[in-house]
């Protein structure tokens, strides 16, 4: 079986994950990827944001902001969540919403897309990936933190570094159970 097949079978999410994470050479590696991904009238919708070091810090004041009315465990947890990786690729979508052949949703699939070759790009390399979504992804504080525009969208926060301890196993689904065969 090919690389590329065995890469995509034994892809997990791996919530542990310590320093290192990519350099800027792997990132650019990562990024060529990326924008492989298919693209329905070649609108490239995709926008990315690398955040490390202090930006993760920011980025929980962000979190934190957007719940002013939390408790203080709450807000402690809000700060603390983008620090449980040391590099978090925000996936922004740059939506074009009056397009007349390209729908939205298309181009939101086309971003994610994206971010998913972004995962196994970073696993090709060697590291590890959790996609998280969530309210924080619509928050007016976060999306003003990130500097988005009105027409963008954040896609998902792609928490990225090496794997602590030892990877876990892909589950393989039953394939029985979802695909019908026809003619």
């Amino acid at each position: 079986m090919s690389d590329i097949l065995n890469s995509m079978r034994a892809r997990v999410s791996n919530p542990r994950l310590i320093q290192p994470s990519p350099d800027r050479n792997e990132l650019e590696q990562m990024f060529q990827c990326a924008v492989r991904a298919p693209d329905h009238g070649r609108l490239r919708p995709w926008r990315f944001i690398v955040l490390q070091g202090q930006a993760l810090a920011e980025l929980g004041q962000a979190f934190e902001a957007s719940q002013p009315t939390a408790d203080e465990t709450r807000r402690l947890r809000l700060r603390s969540m983008p620090l449980r990786a040391p590099m978090i690729i925000v996936s922004v979508a740059a939506l074009d919403w009056e397009h007349k052949k390209v729908p939205v949703w298309e181009q939101q699939v086309a971003v994610g897309i994206a971010t998913q070759h972004l995962q196994l790009a970073a696993q090709a390399l060697g590291y590890g990936t959790m996609w998280r979504t969530g309210d924080m992804t619509e928050q007016p504080a976060v999306r003003e933190h990130l500097g988005l525009a009105d027409h963008e969208q954040i896609i998902g926060f792609l928490y990225t570094g090496t794997v602590e301890g030892e990877p876990r196993v892909a589950d393989q689904q039953p394939l029985d159970d979802i695909v019908q065969y026809r003619g």
